[in-house]
């Protein structure tokens, strides 16, 4: 399959240096544990990718089905993000399509762009700006959730499981007992069905999630990418 063919449905993410990561603040908020603290996003540094292809939208139902028929969902949800798929699902769909998952870093640069936008619209949380709400929207509803570069959803919708292991950032001096090849890293905010009520933390594209690659959840889709 060409690159012709994929630029219909995914954006060119041009080569460069972009910024990875956040500023130590300083000051940590009680509620969050040491997972959602974001002291293993740090320290901010810069990176380097190649240019890269990247989905537009996050990978549907309807999408999937085409791959793994005998899948279950409810029905009406076909354009609606898939949810619910274990990373391994996930990156054999990628390969299927002749694409594979982006890596943490291509995601971030993704939604960050190039001056590393805590969020995709800029650096000021506005809550009504992505999909943080109870319920998962077909893709690309809400404009405002549109990265430099036109992928939507990155900011909420569904997170999204990334190719990476999860792994220190060069020269951090956090100590995570997770980090290693256990995990694969989870990017991007999601809606919210959590008791504790929304978590502003968890929207900011800086922010890292990981789990088990057989792990399946409610709030976890992907998109895929694929090598210029």
């Amino acid at each position: 399959m060409s690159c012709n063919v994929l630029k219909p449905d995914m954006v060119l993410i041009p080569a460069g240096e972009f910024k990875v990561g956040l500023k130590t603040s300083g000051h940590i908020p009680e509620f969050l544990s040491e997972r959602t603290s974001s002291e293993n996003a740090q320290p901010m540094h810069k990176a380097l990718a190649e240019a890269f292809y990247m989905d537009i939208y996050e990978v549907t139902y309807a999408d999937f089905l085409k791959f793994k028929s005998h899948a279950n969902y409810v029905e009406g949800q076909g354009h609606q993000p898939v949810r619910g798929v274990s990373w391994y699902e996930a990156d054999a769909y990628c390969l299927w399509l002749g694409k594979r998952l982006p890596t943490e870093f291509e995601w971030e640069k993704s939604a960050r762009g190039r001056a590393g936008q805590i969020y995709t619209w800029g650096n000021e949380f506005q809550r009504e700006n992505a999909n943080f709400g109870k319920t998962v929207l077909p893709g690309g509803q809400k404009e405002t959730d549109q990265s430099v570069f036109g992928n939507y959803d990155m900011n909420g919708n569904v997170s999204e499981w990334t190719a990476s292991w999860y792994q220190p950032y060069p020269d951090s001096t956090y100590q995570d007992k997770n980090y290693g090849e256990k995990y694969r890293v989870i990017r991007g905010g999601a809606i919210n069905k959590r008791e504790h009520g929304f978590l502003e933390e968890f929207a900011k594209l800086s922010f890292r999630n990981f789990g088990p690659p057989t792990h399946r959840s409610w709030d976890t889709g992907f998109r895929c990418a694929k090598s210029s």
